[in-house]
């Protein structure tokens, strides 16, 4: 039984996000004491412009790839898809290109705080391309074990790197090009290793390019919204405030990311159980299996939100030093939202599971605008960065409420029953035996 939990591709997926989460919060610890307030939030606003574009890269290509992938009727088809994702990625960073290069050779000015984005956003995209979709190839297949090293790979070799930048001062930029090399160099090795395919290109893909994107277009809107509900309030932050209150508000925010780990790990293995029950018209054990997960989740996720709320100073300092005490505040108002992620996190699950990318599209639309025009409030009134995370609660509260009744065909009337018994006490249970 034991041997089977460890193999499992949950343990897996779990225990290799924890510990990239792990050395992402020494990385994260190691920028903010090594770097000023305003270099560090030049490099926090970087990740935030890349993840973003990523997104948008991802979300077209990513999710409905993983999912036709997995109902692929043979092994041919499957290699199209693969060529299809590729052609479509390769596309889309062209685009992208198309406006990028010329804020970055004129010179175009937004704010300080996007100075590293302007110079390094095309890079970084480019040089993931490979890294990128050996994940979404190892991620269909899981093959969670491999997904696992590549992840890791890449993490441990940015550690080492800015730990002789501590010893040799390499410098912003110089962190910044390495780190787009590591990204080339992490995904030209799973290319040697066979677990990057590159597909069957001699043959039309006009179908499969237009599979992909008929969902993927929903999808890619429903994940770049996503990721500006997160990157939102940086922007409005550092165009409003400057990059020295990005870093502020980014320490508090990368700590929050602890508590989606679970989230993120169990949702990426339970998507292929959902759409597998879904196409049946399992809807009973479908309705099931959401309250189980979620139940779990919250059971796993509540110990690290009540270590936050009563200890914020303690563990802000840890990370990012003494000159980030104030934002232990924030530290204590994320709390508020973050209980709230798993019942989310997997209605928007339950929606792309059931071919409804359109409606899930929907939810976190309207999301991203309650919490655009909320965090335009506060920063207008003065409430400043704690009120633009207070409005998150708000946000997170709509969007279940949202997403509820999307499905509720499936998840019919909420039961705080079910979420106890089949979820909380059904895996406590579980991890007894």
């Amino acid at each position: 039984m034991i041997k089977k939990i460890i193999n499992s591709n949950t343990v897996w997926s779990l225990v290799s996000n924890g510990l990239i989460a792990l050395l992402g919060f020494i990385n994260l610890g190691l920028i903010a004491r090594q770097f000023s307030q305003p270099d560090a939030g030049m490099w926090f606003m970087l990740l935030t412009v890349y993840t973003l574009l990523e997104m948008l890269r991802s979300g077209w290509v990513q999710t409905p790839f993983v999912r036709f992938y997995i109902l692929a009727n043979s092994p041919n088809q499957q290699l199209k898809l693969i060529a299809a994702a590729w052609q479509l990625l390769l596309a889309i960073t062209l685009f992208l290109s198309l406006f990028i290069i010329p804020i970055s050779v004129f010179n175009i000015q937004i704010s300080p705080a996007f100075r590293l984005a302007q110079n390094y956003t095309l890079l970084w995209l480019i040089t993931a391309l490979p890294y990128q979709i050996a994940q979404w190839q190892l991620q269909a297949k899981s093959m969670f074990k491999k997904l696992a090293i590549v992840k890791l790979a890449f993490t441990l070799s940015f550690t080492a790197i800015l730990l002789i930048q501590a010893k040799y001062n390499l410098g912003i930029n110089n962190l910044a090009l390495l780190y787009a090399l590591i990204q080339f160099l992490v995904g030209l090795t799973a290319a040697f290793c066979g677990w990057l395919k590159f597909g069957i290109w001699q043959t039309k893909l006009s179908n499969e390019r237009k599979q992909l994107s008929n969902f993927g277009k929903y999808s890619m809107f429903t994940m770049i919204t996503a990721s500006l509900l997160r990157s939102s309030d940086q922007f409005l932050i550092a165009t409003w405030l400057g990059p020295a209150a990005v870093a502020m508000y980014a320490i508090p925010q990368k700590l929050i990311e602890a508590i989606e780990i679970p989230v993120r790990s169990f949702a990426s293995v339970a998507a292929a159980k959902a759409t597998i029950l879904y196409n049946e018209n399992q809807f009973s054990t479908l309705r099931l299996f959401f309250y189980r997960e979620c139940g779990m989740l919250l059971a796993i996720i509540l110990p690290i939100i009540l270590l936050f709320f009563f200890f914020p100073t303690f563990i802000v300092n840890l990370l990012g030093g003494s000159k980030y005490e104030s934002s232990s505040i924030l530290l204590q108002i994320f709390c508020g939202y973050t209980i709230l992620i798993p019942l989310d996190r997997y209605c928007g699950l339950l929606l792309d599971a059931g071919n409804r990318p359109q409606k899930n599209t929907l939810k976190v639309g309207l999301m991203l605008l309650i919490n655009v025009i909320g965090d335009i409030a506060a920063l207008y009134f003065g409430a400043g960065v704690y009120g633009v995370a207070a409005v998150s609660t708000v946000t997170f509260i709509f969007g279940i409420i949202v997403g509820w009744y999307q499905l509720k065909d499936v998840l019919k009337t909420f039961s705080a029953t079910l979420l106890w018994q089949q979820g909380i006490v059904h895996h406590i249970k579980t991890f007894k035996k």
